[in-house]
């Protein structure tokens, strides 16, 4: 169990620091998003390769499942930060998706909530008050990270299904994916790969940072999977939110009103109830 914890929060670190990286990309679209898939790839293939005793037809299947939840998740983020600040939509975003892993598993699985989890969501939803008053434009922030919230809970439970249950090789797995996206990315830019390939030129430092900790960060949660519950593993990882907002006061100079330094700690202390549940 401890073993799972400590992965889980480098897992919440290195999310913490990509999405906070990828606000300086936001503007750039898809190229961006190729580019550090790209990154990404060459640096986990070498890894793969030597775990290719565990490629199976089940695996392979699973795979492009996986492939299209993270690519949503990616298009989502990137749109959100085209128009919003990190601190408008990453609290919430990962506030709420543990929460609704917790749903999910009482909607699919019988396992209904607890007293604690039902405090967590009522403190999302004082969050999510809060952001809503900040300014006009809010509700579509709101919208935004419920929208991200959604595919990160999608993804996080099949990828941890298919690494506990179904015994997927978690290296394997994420190369496989990262291959399956980066050929999506390629068809859908076509003509505009050139622009694409432009990005390691204008913007080395970003895309190689996006690179490192975007599979850093999900390899990191995947093996935590195997050492502590799918629950409590998404709900260490959301504690992300807590280093994204000084990230993203710090380094993005980005304000931080009063108004969302509550939402971010009622998004903090949601979390913290789906802890102890």
């Amino acid at each position: 169990m401890v073993i799972g914890i400590a992965l889980a929060l480098g897992s919440a670190l290195a999310h913490a620091g990509w999405n906070t990286t990828a606000k300086r990309t936001a503007a750039e679209g898809l190229p961006a998003i190729w580019a550090s898939s790209l990154g990404a790839l060459v640096l986990v293939a070498p890894f793969a390769i030597g775990h290719q005793g565990a490629v199976t037809g089940r695996l392979l299947l699973l795979a492009p499942a996986s492939t299209a939840l993270h690519t949503a998740y990616a298009l989502c983020l990137q749109r959100a930060y085209r128009s919003f600040d990190v601190g408008q939509v990453y609290p919430l975003s990962r506030g709420l998706a543990p929460v609704l892993v917790a749903l999910a598993g009482a909607a699919a699985l019988g396992q209904w909530l607890r007293a604690p989890q039902w405090i967590a969501v009522v403190l999302l939803g004082a969050a999510v008050a809060l952001l809503l008053r900040e300014r006009p434009a809010s509700g579509r922030a709101v919208l935004w990270s419920a929208a991200i919230a959604v595919t990160i809970a999608a993804y996080t439970t099949f990828d941890g299904w298919a690494v506990v249950t179904l015994g997927a090789d978690p290296v394997v797995f994420y190369a496989l994916g990262a291959a399956l996206q980066l050929a999506f990315l390629t068809a859908v830019l076509g003509r505009r790969l050139p622009a694409a390939a432009a990005q390691f030129r204008d913007h080395p430092r970003p895309i190689a940072a996006l690179a490192v900790l975007i599979p850093l960060s999900y390899l990191l949660g995947l093996f935590a999977t195997r050492h502590a519950p799918l629950s409590l593993v998404a709900a260490l990882r959301s504690t992300s939110l807590l280093w994204a907002a000084l990230a993203a006061a710090w380094l993005l100079r980005e304000p931080m009103g009063a108004r969302r330094v509550a939402a971010t700690a009622l998004a903090a202390a949601a979390v913290v109830a789906m802890l102890t549940a």
